[in-house]
């Protein structure tokens, strides 16, 4: 393990890697914690080592205090980003996780050391992941372009381009500052209605990703979870049917 210090924040380089035409898929908390969920998920499936973390002062807990997690079994767990490796057939890859989106103050100064980093082991391309909300039931993955080379590669694979809007946070933020880098960049968006953890919007991002990059990953603990959460959404909706009056049944005196 290497410690490296970088203008107030900390690299702890646990392997040293190098990257062939290297990708970087961002995935952190947000809307339906749809990119979170995906990346998580590839890095988990695939079993995906550790090869960096970056803490520091912009990097905090998620109600914005300075402070640190605590693990269930009792250690101390600061905040960070964390970065795990994949060597693809013919490109690498640094998948970007994280607990937490960095401190709205710090937003630029994070997105600067992580393309720092990411530029030095041979970085070419930024992806950013996340949700968007829309009012259409329909499921589908949005993409947005910071630069515009890979418009008919997207469009082979039936991701929709946005029609407008704003992406707040780290999502938009580190693939439009990419390009100013003259990295290739664009944001992925699964589509949701809330902003509750939405894993089959996760899923279509992980499918487009696939495509993408022809890294295989297997969906079926993801559907599992998927199969789960409709069951107890169809038990709910069962529940408050039998519990609904009936047509001209009036409530008891007591019923509040």
């Amino acid at each position: 393990m290497k410690i490296q210090k970088l203008d107030g924040y900390t690299l702890v380089t646990y392997k040293d890697v190098y990257l062939r035409n290297g990708v970087l898929v961002q995935g952190l908390p947000g809307i339906g914690l749809v990119g979170k969920i995906a990346v998580d998920y590839i890095v988990s499936i695939l079993g995906l080592e550790k090869v960096f973390e970056l803490i520091g002062p912009g990097i905090m807990l998620p109600t914005g205090n300075v402070g640190v997690f605590v693990t269930n079994d009792g250690w101390l767990q600061l905040p960070s980003y964390k970065f795990y490796y994949y060597s693809g057939s013919e490109r690498d890859f640094l998948f970007l996780t994280s607990e937490v989106q960095p401190a709205v103050w710090a937003q630029y100064e994070v997105a600067e050391k992580v393309l720092d980093l990411f530029v030095s082991l041979g970085g070419r391309e930024v992806v950013g992941a996340c949700g968007t909300v829309i009012e259409e039931k329909e499921t589908g993955v949005y993409y947005a372009l910071a630069t515009n080379s890979l418009i008919e590669k997207l469009e082979a694979i039936d991701a929709k381009r946005s029609s407008g809007g704003t992406i707040t946070g780290a999502c938009g933020l580190l693939p439009a500052l990419a390009s100013l880098r003259g990295l290739e960049a664009f944001v992925l968006m699964g589509s949701t209605q809330s902003s509750e953890p939405n894993f089959i919007a996760a899923k279509e991002v992980i499918t487009v990703l696939s495509k993408l990059y022809g890294i295989v990953v297997d969906l079926g603990e993801i559907e599992k979870v998927i199969s789960r959460i409709k069951e107890k959404e169809k038990e709910m909706k069962r529940v408050l049917e039998e519990t609904k009056p009936k047509e001209g049944e009036q409530l008891p005196s007591w019923y509040v």
